[in-house]
């Protein structure tokens, strides 16, 4: 980093003019900056980074119904194993399975007839909570349905057939809900003493040089960790004179109850990653996104490993090693793989790119001071911006591997 031009208000003789990196001195350095963290850091390079009107900000998630919806987990409120009862009471209020649906059991193989089709069953009217239904709709048994439902299934809405001349669908949309969360600042500081400041540098990568960029690499760092782990103050989420604002990262959104979260399987493998990129478009997100592999550089390896006995690799004739990526799930889904020292070894994550920014509250703006301002024999620059974090269906269109081995 070039010594400022500008010098409390001249150029202090013996002190040097030229300067490194352009303009770089200015008040408003945003620009400036994120060129730099994007260049270094590709986490920070693929986060979109819209303007807020709040430190606090809303959006707005999962507008649209599911795919999916639970039976009641009690015995009793089923239908029942004889393949002839007609009510289904849910888990849960959901309105969007409207009168007229087909629906089939996707928990388990519900086969019908002579020919081993899944039983399909019409939906004849919904209050809220409870369906009454046709069984066998596809008539494949003279309409006895299947005795292979189990308390607490899962169903899905295959499709809605709609009536000629019929109205829209009341129920056809959930009501909107919104997330929330908060702006946080981070900032970083340089400062050398006025002798110093009257230095001649022969070394291009002198104090100042060092120091911007030591701090620049300390923010991309901040900002990573921001993202993943950023948390919120139990006690006052705005902040106060007890509690620093903070801003809730990733981790915090994806892994909570009803996530994609696989704490079982315990390592990287193919089979987890496909299973969970399965789970994520089984949730209803759009496959052609994209999608990223964040993890630690150690889980990192641990893909570049993948098929090592099994798949040729070929390398170029001044080079040797083995590295993969980009992963592709065997639906097809492919995901550029990323690690990042910022992510702990415990964690792999799948993002969608296009779900998740890194808001801005107030870009990153330039202090500068010196002796002639405090009387201390310092020149110092301090560099401050405020930024939050949005992830867009933390619990359908992002998953998580944890509890991953450190050894």
């Amino acid at each position: 980093m070039a010594w400022p031009a500008g010098y409390i208000g001249a150029t202090p003789a013996g002190a040097r003019t030229d300067t490194k990196l352009a303009n770089t001195f200015e008040r408003d350095v945003d620009s400036k900056l994120w060129a730099a963290l994007m260049a270094k850091s590709p986490i920070l390079d693929k986060l979109a980074r819209p303007q807020l009107k709040n430190f606090k900000f809303e959006w707005e998630n999962d507008v649209a119904p599911a795919r999916t919806f639970a039976g009641h987990g009690t015995p009793g409120d089923f239908i029942t194993s004889a393949g002839t009862g007609t009510t289904l009471e849910m888990a849960a209020t959901n309105l969007f399975v409207e009168a007229g649906a087909i629906i089939r059991n996707v928990s388990r193989a519900t086969t019908v007839g002579s020919y081993g089709q899944d039983e399909l069953i019409e939906v004849v009217a919904n209050d809220g909570d409870t369906l009454t239904v046709v069984r066998d709709a596809g008539r494949q048994a003279a309409g006895t349905g299947s005795s292979a439902h189990v308390t607490g299934d899962t169903f899905e809405v295959i499709y809605t057939p709609k009536e000629e001349g019929s109205s829209a669908g009341a129920n056809r949309y959930t009501d909107v809900v919104l997330a929330e969360n908060y702006a946080n600042s981070v900032d970083f500081f340089l400062t050398v003493t006025g002798d110093q400041a009257q230095m001649r540098r022969i070394v291009a990568g002198d104090t100042i040089d060092n120091q911007f960029q030591k701090n620049l690499l300390n923010l991309q760092n901040q900002l990573e960790g921001m993202f993943f782990y950023g948390c919120l103050n139990n006690g006052a989420n705005a902040g106060s004179i007890a509690y620093v604002k903070r801003t809730k990262g990733l981790d915090a959104w994806v892994g909570a109850s009803g996530g994609n979260y696989d704490i079982t399987t315990k390592d990287v493998t193919p089979e987890a990653l496909d299973g969970l990129f399965a789970q994520i478009v089984e949730d209803k997100s759009d496959p052609s996104d994209p999608y990223v592999i964040a993890c630690h550089p150690q889980n990192a390896r641990k893909v570049s490993q993948f098929g090592i006995d099994k798949v040729r690799t070929t390398n170029e004739v001044t080079k040797w090693g083995r590295h993969i990526d980009t992963f592709k799930s065997d639906l097809g889904i492919e995901a550029e793989v990323i690690w990042s020292l910022n992510i702990s070894k415990s964690d792999l994550f799948i993002i969608d790119m296009a779900k998740v920014e890194l808001p801005m509250w107030r870009a990153f703006e330039k202090a500068e001071w010196s002796y002639g301002d405090d009387g201390v024999d310092a020149w110092r620059q301090r560099y401050l911006g405020a930024f939050g974090v949005k992830v867009v269906d933390g619990l359908y269109i992002h998953a998580k591997l944890g509890l991953l081995p450190w050894a």
